[in-house]
């Protein structure tokens, strides 16, 4: 029988994560030496490959992608082994985008809260700038963002996020009236999104509400106020008999990333739940 050191296996969770031993090292508070030393122990004891490294990426091996979902399977099992002994409780503080999760957070986190009990979860819903502040500070384990062209730094990338047009359409009736926005204040990426594209098919518009989080957009549009820019998600099902699917131009999708320095694997399992759930949320 293999027996399977846990220590091996989290490395290799976090390289594959990571595509890179250096992060997954500076995750793991170790060298990059050790990170290697761990894999090749890990692949001798299964007898097969499961990194394949050249000297400009690090990708799995067919082996590797079959064996991580039950590598995860292995830490979840072994952390809840762990735990029952445990004092101290394991705690993740995650940060996501408020575009992401619009005016209820519920879907993201039911999954945590059914397979990580013990699990607790600090969740910060802010703009981008905000979150990679604290990201950058310490004071968040990950964030999950959107892609604005190339001035996100490099994450993984766990989903797309698709755009649409929310509102009333009766209003865009009147060809000589501006399209009542709906939107964020300057200095938001979606906002620009949506106005380029406005601007760029030559629609007039103005400004009628302008609201710091989606949350607000979603209440804004719902009361009539105008149409706004939101992402396409199961979330905001309660305002799919207000989409609008012609008469405005259609919008650019973002990538949806993941930036994390988390070790705990307690920790991880809570963020694997948040990434799925976000992946199946923004299904289009």
């Amino acid at each position: 029988m293999i027996m399977l050191e846990s220590e091996a296996v989290l490395t290799f969770i976090l390289v594959s994560e990571q595509k890179s031993f250096t992060k997954a090292a500076a995750i793991l508070d170790t060298t990059q030496s050790a990170v290697s030393s761990r894999i090749r122990r890990l692949e001798k004891q299964l007898e097969t490959q499961l990194i394949e490294r050249t000297t400009r990426s690090i990708k799995l091996s067919a082996a590797g992608e079959a064996f991580l979902q039950p590598a995860r399977d292995f830490m979840r099992a072994h952390d809840q082994a762990a735990a029952v002994f445990s004092v101290e409780r394991s705690h993740l503080r995650i940060g996501i985008s408020h575009h992401l999760i619009g005016a209820d957070a519920s879907p993201l986190l039911s999954e945590v809260a059914k397979r990580a009990p013990d699990l607790k979860v600090s969740l910060t819903v802010d703009g981008s700038y905000g979150l990679m502040s604290r990201y950058e500070k310490g004071e968040l384990d990950a964030v999950i963002l959107l892609k604005h062209g190339t001035t996100r730094r490099h994450g993984e990338t766990i989903g797309i996020a698709h755009f649409g047009w929310f509102g009333n359409a009766d209003a865009l009736s009147k060809n000589d009236a501006p399209v009542r926005l709906v939107t964020h204040p300057p200095g938001c990426n979606i906002r620009a999104m949506a106005i380029a594209a406005l601007d760029e098919v030559d629609l007039a518009w103005q400004e009628a509400f302008i609201g710091a989080s989606s949350a607000d957009l979603h209440s804004a549009i719902l009361a009539g106020f105008g149409i706004g820019a939101l992402s396409i998600s199961k979330n905001s099902a309660h305002l799919a008999k207000l989409r609008i699917h012609d008469k405005l131009p259609v919008l650019p999708e973002k990538e949806i990333v993941l930036l994390s320095q988390i070790g705990s694997p307690q920790a991880k399992l809570g963020l694997d739940e948040i990434k799925s759930s976000i992946a199946l949320l923004n299904t289009a």
